[in-house]
């Protein structure tokens, strides 16, 4: 995942840099390339990398800009077009720094209501700062409470983190 993350950042910069208007693309490109099917596609060692670009790039005919053709393109020509998602999250992140945004990941154990989630924004102000955007996710293993990350910035209120600190203490 860091590996990943660390090839994703110079293609998200270089996107950032070059122009705007990157973001509605990316979204796109980056639900295909999760898709089982296009994901198996990428994967396979049946295909030249040069024809699972060709047969990816069909796939986006007219639905996307020809600078977004040329990307694909190019990470087709770098075997990285699994990328593909995480360069759109760096690239999001991005924008939202350029516009004083930050995106939290809020997992808890069961769907937050609104209320709930009303509660916590001022906690969660306090520690990744003001103008949040807030994801939720749910992961039962927390078993309760609730995990909120920003970067390498985390909150981790959870009963399972709390369970994990005891045990580490008396071991």
């Amino acid at each position: 995942m860091a590996n990943n993350l660390t090839l994703s950042r110079p293609y998200a910069q270089a996107l950032f840099e070059h122009s705007e208007g990157w973001l509605e693309d990316l979204e796109k490109l980056t639900a295909v390339v999760r898709e089982p099917s296009v994901s198996n596609l990428i994967d396979s060692p049946h295909l030249s990398y040069q024809d699972k670009v060709k047969q990816i790039l069909t796939l986006f005919e007219g639905e996307v800009e020809s600078k977004s053709i040329n990307f694909l393109k190019v990470l087709g020509g770098s075997k990285r077009l699994s990328l593909l998602p995480e360069i759109q999250k760096e690239y999001k992140a991005l924008i939202e720094n350029k516009e004083g945004k930050k995106t939290i990941a809020l997992v808890a154990p069961f769907k937050l209501s609104a209320k709930q989630q009303e509660k916590l924004t001022p906690v969660l102000g306090k520690r990744f700062g003001e103008n949040l955007i807030i994801e939720t996710e749910v992961d039962k293993s927390l078993i309760g409470g609730f995990l909120a990350k920003s970067g390498d910035d985390v909150i981790d209120a959870s009963v399972k983190g709390k369970l994990e600190k005891l045990k580490n203490q008396i071991t």
